[in-house]
């Protein structure tokens, strides 16, 4: 334990002083997290019989720890469900059975939790290995447990005055719990992230490229369609539409020239002549696109605008956006397995708990299901590289790029007054579905992870 603490820190002073995309920063990153992960997981974890294990042995005094926690267990169902008057616990004192129950129950999770994510990973790497594994597993933990048990109920002297109530309890105990699992329905609900969007809303993007060097409308303030929100300026567009009017204009003399009786060379001087005309087009658009407009009624917002003066922005480059404040809507990054049940739903509700104000409910209506997968999110901030709970692809530096398809829900915001509604503002979408029992749900979830994760 002590050596691989010391190997992972010494792997963390080698990675945090080696650059990205050498050879050693790769190796000394998987040793400082193996070396780490399983010493936390396993070595230093006294819930597994490891070094942990023996460590809060000593500092507990208490010997043979995980035997005498099985059997406190094994005391407790004795004495309080089976009726057992003949039973001794193995702790000496309230605070050793207090300790000892705890300890074999949070054992018993623990392992299990922690061999499913070993069967899940090696199935992941090689699938006939792992399916051995975990039938290894399935017979290890249910079956021979079972047999067991049976054997326990049939024979065990202990029993012999009550029998028939431990095999009672048992038995209906066991046919209890799978009833409420399959046959209670209970309350079903499941959580999405989304964003807050303005109904009419779009970017300003120039259609030409060129040096920012006015702007005319104080971004934050309302604007109207048509209204110039800054000027640029391209040097090169003055001189390419004189030239290209030359051209032109010269093209045009010998068009009109053939049409005297040179009619060999009027259909590719028609061609030159329509070609000439559709470039002084595109010209004398660009250069009116250099005064940026607004497209549609709304608030100009547009961060650190003035830091752009004199820089050239290229065409397409995002300037800001511009925001209807009239209405907003929730947009909800939904998976695939989850939209699903959205569909079965005819009147679904969800209420919505902005980041920054949780204690608020804002209610939303009107669900929509956009067709079609996505695989961009709407903010970067969704995904795990700005701080949301969204997985995406590592090849896309922006953050943007969903590493799994997603369906985006919209509904409409009512608004409340003290909460402020501001475009792009993310949050928790909350889908309350029709009450269902719990065994039927992760039946389908467990049918769902295995499709997707192996394609069965």
């Amino acid at each position: 334990m002590i050596v691989e603490l010391f190997v992972a820190a010494v792997a963390a002073v080698v990675w945090a002083n080696t650059s990205k995309g050498e050879i050693i920063h790769s190796v000394a990153f998987n040793m400082m997290f193996l070396a780490s992960v399983s010493t936390l997981l396993f070595n230093i974890n006294p819930l597994m019989r490891f070094d942990g294990y023996y460590i809060l042995s000593d500092l507990l005094e208490l010997a043979n720890l995980n035997t005498r926690a099985m059997g406190q267990l094994k005391h407790l169902c004795e004495k309080h469900l089976f009726g057992v008057k003949q039973t001794e616990s193995p702790a000496h004192s309230k605070r050793e059975a207090w300790l000892l129950g705890v300890y074999g129950i949070s054992a018993m999770v623990y392992r299990t939790v922690v061999f499913a994510g070993i069967i899940w990973f090696v199935a992941d790497k090689w699938l006939i290995v792992g399916f051995l594994m975990a039938v290894i597993c399935l017979v290890t933990w249910l079956v021979v447990p079972t047999v067991k048990l049976v054997k326990y109920l049939a024979t065990e002297p202990k029993l012999a005055r009550t029998r028939a109530r431990a095999v009672l309890v048992v038995c209906g105990g066991a046919a209890g719990i799978l009833a409420f699992l399959t046959f209670v329905p209970l309350p079903h609900h499941f959580r999405a992230s989304g964003v807050v969007q303005a109904k009419t809303w779009g970017q300003v993007i120039p259609e030409a490229s060129g040096e920012v060097v006015e702007i005319l409308a104080r971004p934050g303030h309302p604007v109207r369609a048509g209204q110039p929100l800054l000027r640029m300026d391209n040097p090169e567009l003055g001189p390419q539409l004189a030239e290209a009017r030359a051209t032109a204009q010269e093209v045009e003399i010998r068009w009109r020239a053939a049409l005297q009786g040179d009619a060999a060379s009027l259909k590719p001087l028609q061609s030159r002549r329509e070609s000439a005309l559709k470039l002084i087009e595109r010209l004398e658009k660009e250069q009116e696109s250099l005064v940026v407009r607004a497209r549609h009624d709304g608030i100009w917002i547009a961060p650190g605008v003035e830091d752009l003066r004199r820089r050239w922005m290229t065409r397409g480059t995002a300037l800001g956006l511009i925001v209807d404040p009239a209405a907003f809507e929730f947009s909800a990054t939904v998976l695939q397995a989850d939209v699903d049940r959205i569909f079965k739903q005819q009147f679904p509700t969800a209420q919505v708990r902005l980041f920054g104000e949780a204690d608020e409910v804002i209610q939303i209506k009107d669900l929509q299901v956009v067709p079609g997968e996505q695989r961009t999110l709407p903010t970067p901030a969704l995904g795990w590289q700005g701080g949301g709970d969204v997985a995406v692809s590592m090849e896309d530096q922006q953050g943007r790029t969903a590493a799994e398809p997603f369906f985006a829900v919209i509904g409409q915001i009512t608004p409340v007054e003290s909460v402020a509604l501001l475009h792009g503002r993310t949050g928790k979408v909350r889908f309350k579905l029709a009450n269902e029992p719990l065994l039927p749900r992760w039946i389908r979830r467990l049918g769902q992870l295995l499709q997707k994760k192996f394609q069965f």
